[in-house]
């Protein structure tokens, strides 16, 4: 029998690194039928050749052999959170107007009423059919369960006890370690699966190329200035001659954007108006991947864009952000990375020299095999767990699963019920107390109007009479 995996992601929305982890994923579960799910369903038919479906509607329809999350921070993501990047501003907007008892039925209608409480580590045990299914984590980060527990204790009490039942964990970061290490739940820490797809699309890249590839999210770019970005790179002695390859890393909310590139891409021509520049448009991962594999050196934002560069050992810039700072500190710290638009002429001289160092290269490769052999281990666990069926141990492993999903699930409603009213109150006073102060603003305007013109009427007075 074919074994049904259901992969869980952010796989409803076009963010490169994402759709990645399910293209490489798949790859290693060949032989199986793999469905993709995210919390929210969606028509990707353009970027990924599919629907996918809502996992709730998925765990709640369908028995499965394995559910395999992979990638991402999701262990601080919230529905909330996940509905933000995945809906349109006016649908996100909508939402934030509602008071917290109808913010909770739109998240709830959003996920078609399925017992979520995370948008990507569903509960094996809230659902009936697949409370025995073999459970994996890979190359994520969880160490957000934490603030979670400080927040909303009961949410954090089912995240940390699905940690506990959960068959196979790889994190990808060392805080995510440390947090499991204090739970007292085995796991492996492995550079992100990412990194193996050199192994799966084995590509040579040209030492030679005269294309620098550049990727910048748009929160980056209206902060430091599409301007000064474009100068940078126009005026680097270290790219004089090059062509400037402009690529997103995806155009989901809070991504990257074409006419952000465009505007960048105009400048430089108003700085080196016989620079060889252009904006690529392609969206589906593998296409995006192909366009950074040709370059001669790659300079980013993207933890993913930076990921793939590392996979096919080439140089590659990080520009100043925090989660690939953090990654790169841990993995990949050969190559410059957290660096300021002011050194970036520096850095790419540097990154230029390491990627001729042997041991520089051979640290990119290595990367890939720990990617590889963490996946394939996964992979072998998950085979092995599946064809033991539902013995003796995974029966009192459900029973686990469901009976701890269900006090949990009770002490949340309790509290949820005690809480959910002071929450609206609050609501509702807090916009009582907005309308005031508009209503005090607009009588402050009236009285000042009146005094200025009572002031006019003297002066005239005055000038009159004298």
């Amino acid at each position: 029998m074919t074994p049904r995996v259901l992969s869980v992601g952010a796989y409803e929305r076009d963010n490169f690194g994402d759709l990645l982890f399910l293209l490489v994923t798949e790859r290693y579960l060949e032989g199986s039928e793999v469905v993709a799910s995210a919390p929210f369903a969606a028509d990707m038919t353009a970027l990924l050749d599919r629907k996918v479906g809502a996992v709730g509607d998925a765990l709640g329809e369908s028995r499965f052999d394995a559910i395999w999350t992979v990638g991402g921070q999701v262990g601080g993501t919230s529905l909330e959170g996940a509905f933000k990047l995945s809906k349109s501003a006016d649908e996100y907007a909508a939402y934030l107007a509602a008071s917290p008892s109808q913010r909770r039925e739109l998240a709830r209608a959003a996920v078609h009423g399925a017992p979520l409480v995370s948008p990507y580590i569903p509960t094996p045990g809230a659902f009936e059919l697949n409370a025995g299914a073999v459970t994996v984590l890979n190359s994520v980060g969880i160490a957000g369960i934490a603030d979670v527990r400080q927040r909303r204790p009961h949410v954090g009490e089912e995240l940390v006890e699905t940690l506990r039942t959960t068959d196979a964990i790889s994190v990808r970061d060392r805080e995510s370690s440390t947090f499991l290490d204090g739970l007292g739940v085995p796991h492996a820490l492995a550079p992100d699966v990412v990194h193996a797809i050199s192994l799966l699309e084995p590509f040579e890249p040209d030492p030679a190329s005269d294309v620098v590839v550049f990727q910048a999210s748009t929160s980056h770019l209206e902060r430091i200035g599409h301007r000064r970005v474009a100068r940078a790179l126009a005026t680097s002695s270290h790219l004089a001659g090059l062509r400037i390859r402009l690529l997103m890393a995806g155009a989901a909310t809070g991504h990257d954007s074409v006419a952000d590139l465009e505007r960048v891409a105009d400048h430089i021509r108003e700085v080196d108006p016989g620079r060889a520049v252009e904006v690529r448009t392609e969206r589906r991962p593998l296409d995006v991947v192909h366009q950074i594999r040709q370059a001669r050196i790659v300079i980013g934002t993207s933890l993913h864009v930076r990921i793939v560069a590392a996979a096919y050992a080439l140089p590659r810039i990080t520009l100043r952000r925090v989660k690939p700072a953090r990654y790169a500190a841990h993995w990949d710290d050969l190559m410059p990375f957290n660096v300021r638009l002011s050194q970036l002429d520096d850095a790419l001289g540097a990154a230029l020299a390491a990627a001729e160092r042997s041991e520089v290269r051979a640290a990119a490769g290595e990367l890939s095999r720990l990617a590889d052999d963490n996946v394939r281990a996964i992979v072998d666990r998950v085979r092995v767990l599946v064809a033991r069926g539902d013995d003796t141990e995974r029966q009192q492993l459900v029973e686990r699963r469901q009976n701890g999903y269900r006090a949990i699930a009770a002490r949340r409603e309790i509290c949820d019920a005690a809480t959910e009213n002071v929450r609206d109150e609050l609501f509702q006073t807090r916009r009582e107390l907005e309308a005031a102060r508009a209503e005090i603003g607009r009588l402050e305007a009236e009285i000042d109007a009146v005094v200025a013109r009572r002031t006019l009427f003297r002066r005239r007075a005055m000038r009159d009479a004298g």
